[in-house]
């Protein structure tokens, strides 16, 4: 998938991408299989809002075999790595169990999986007339712009960097040692544009999540405002969740990585984006957004298949 990143297995194994439109009814299971290693330091959670409330079931109400659920369960305990493990059918929790002191209130870093969040927060503020997808980055970072800068470096936009396709080293490439080279730096920004360009913008995917973190400095500067108050109005109260802490630097929110949020509100996520946007009855995210960003926007031939899940894209 493209601007819709989903991950079964974060920061554990590569990056996995499900292809075709078919795929987005798994939608709901797949962003709350999550595998997450971190603390659950957060902020405290936004008071003014309603929660939202989740129908619950069982296996045997909504269709499902109990017995191969529970041997599911059993080995995602097993495994020691995972935290948590929900399972949605038919709008309603009909199986959830936490591990490692875990519980359903308690927030995770959920890495790359923010750049799902990032991606509803684009195409609102796209639906609202703050942006396009061919604005050109540089346009946003003048202060950015070096001697001797390459030229085509001009032509990076924002479809660019929401289909990771900016033209700068890919994380996997080198070991993701190009994240850490970034991170570390006191200016992720001015550090990612400098990056030296390996393809023309638009030629290649490159997989970088600094790309993204272009992104949600863009959308700060396109809308006036903290792109978490603006995702809060937006999107994180009329969902009826809560952000825990975000990282930040420079007054920057880290797009594409360290959103903290519990696994029902990942599985809300899912369940708006299985109904094409809509949630309780409101369109939250514009539909023809949840379609344009859940198609493939590369065609790789990947060999790692992950049960029925293969043929997959970004």
């Amino acid at each position: 998938m493209d601007y819709f990143d989903f991950h079964l297995f974060v920061n554990c194994t590569k990056y996995m991408w499900i292809t075709g439109r078919r795929m987005k009814y798994l939608v709901a299971f797949i962003l709350c299989f999550s595998i997450l290693f971190y603390s659950c330091d957060s902020n405290s959670p936004d008071t003014d809002i309603k929660i939202f409330e989740w129908e619950e079931s069982t296996p045997e109400a909504e269709g499902m075999d109990a017995a191969t659920l529970n041997n599911a369960f059993t080995n995602a305990e097993n495994y020691g790595f995972i935290d948590g493990l929900l399972l949605i059918k038919n709008g309603k929790i009909i199986k959830e169990a936490y591990y490692n002191r875990y519980n359903s209130d308690a927030d995770h870093n959920v890495k790359s999986v923010s750049k799902s969040f990032l991606s509803a927060i684009a195409g609102i503020a796209i639906n609202e007339g703050y942006l396009t997808l061919d604005d050109k980055v540089l346009d946003y970072f003048p202060e950015y712009i070096y001697e001797g800068i390459d030229e085509r470096k001009y032509d990076i936009t924002v479809k660019h960097l929401l289909t990771m396709h900016m033209g700068i080293a890919g994380e996997s490439e080198n070991n993701y040692q190009i994240y850490q080279q970034i991170y570390q730096t006191n200016n992720w920004l001015k550090t990612t544009i400098e990056l030296p360009l390996l393809s023309a913008p638009g030629e290649r995917m490159r997989y970088n999540t600094f790309e993204t973190h272009l992104l949600s400095a863009i959308i700060q500067k396109a809308v006036d405002r903290s792109i978490l108050d603006y995702a809060k109005e937006k999107l994180f109260t009329p969902m009826g969740i809560t952000i825990g802490d975000w990282e930040s630097q420079n007054g920057y929110y880290f797009g594409g990585n360290s959103m903290r949020f519990s696994l029902r509100e990942l599985g809300v996520f899912g369940l708006m984006y299985l109904n094409d946007g809509k949630l309780n009855g409101e369109q939250i995210v514009p539909e023809d957004w949840v379609n344009e960003s859940t198609r493939p926007f590369t065609n790789w031939s990947p060999t790692i298949r992950w049960g029925d899940f293969h043929n997959y894209n970004y």
